[in-house]
């Protein structure tokens, strides 16, 4: 274990691996098409979290037994260290942020446990909607809303070179300069979504796995990636932007990496 770093524990599903990470997760209610939805507050699902540098941080939550998932949060000035396998594959994922060190014993029993899931072959839908395209001058005259517009930015142009529209074998979606919300899912064995939030007061990011929910804070001014589950099974995989009511951001996702 590198010098000072610490063992805390968090929750009743196991450890997080952390140097002064702080948690701003909330809880949220899924969406009201799923059926028999599990909804947990999300810090208490923590399975492990690594701070990369200040104020960027990879955490694996379990909020269900085997409906593993990581997320990346980062500044708009750092940079992602997980790729797409990494980010659909816990184990590759700490290789790649702790290499060489042993795998916690929690983080591996929940990647064994979403291994075991079963698929969900009979549902095989994919589509996106939700919100609308964004409204500059609007935006321009909210007072109050803050706005970071050095690298993370109102410009599309940032989000899609930087490969936040890229396809998927499976199917993709990308909406820029989106507002108030959005929702996009797919059947696949993965899934992977990005999240530049430009413009705001934060929104709610709600990961849905087969019928588990579970909700993750994004602050304005900040960029993200979500894993839709861990890698393995067939089964219907969502990400929701809730919360969002003057909201602006950039999305994109895709599946089956």
């Amino acid at each position: 274990m590198r010098s000072g770093m610490k063992w805390l524990a968090m929750g009743s599903l196991g450890l997080a691996l952390c140097t002064g990470c702080s948690g701003a997760e909330v809880e949220q209610a899924g969406p009201g098409d799923s059926e028999t939805p599990v909804n947990t507050t999300t810090e208490a699902s923590v399975v492990l979290r690594i701070e990369v540098e200040p104020g960027h941080t990879v955490t694996f939550h379990e909020p269900a037994p085997g409906a593993l998932y990581l997320a990346e949060h980062k500044l708009p000035a750092q940079s992602f260290v997980l790729g797409d396998k990494e980010s659909a594959n816990a184990l590759l994922a700490f290789e790649r942020l702790r290499p060489g060190a042993p795998v916690p014993a929690e983080l591996q029993a929940a990647y064994d446990r979403a291994l075991n899931l079963p698929s969900d072959v009979n549902e095989q839908e994919s589509y996106a909607g939700g919100g609308e395209r964004e409204d500059a001058s609007a935006r321009a005259q909210r007072p109050g809303v803050s706005e970071q517009a050095l690298t993370s930015s109102s410009s599309a142009a940032t989000f899609v070179n930087n490969g936040g529209c890229n396809w998927g074998p499976k199917w993709s979606t990308c909406a820029v300069n989106w507002a108030n919300g959005y929702y996009a899912y797919s059947t696949s064995t993965s899934g992977l979504c990005g999240v530049d939030h430009y413009s705001g007061n934060g929104v709610i990011i709600q990961i849905t796995v087969g019928s588990t929910i579970s909700s993750v804070f994004q602050g304005a001014g900040t960029h993200a990636q979500y894993s839709l589950g861990s890698a393995g099974v067939s089964t219907t995989r969502r990400l929701d932007i809730t919360n969002a009511s003057g909201d602006s951001f950039h999305v994109g996702c895709r599946w089956g990496i």
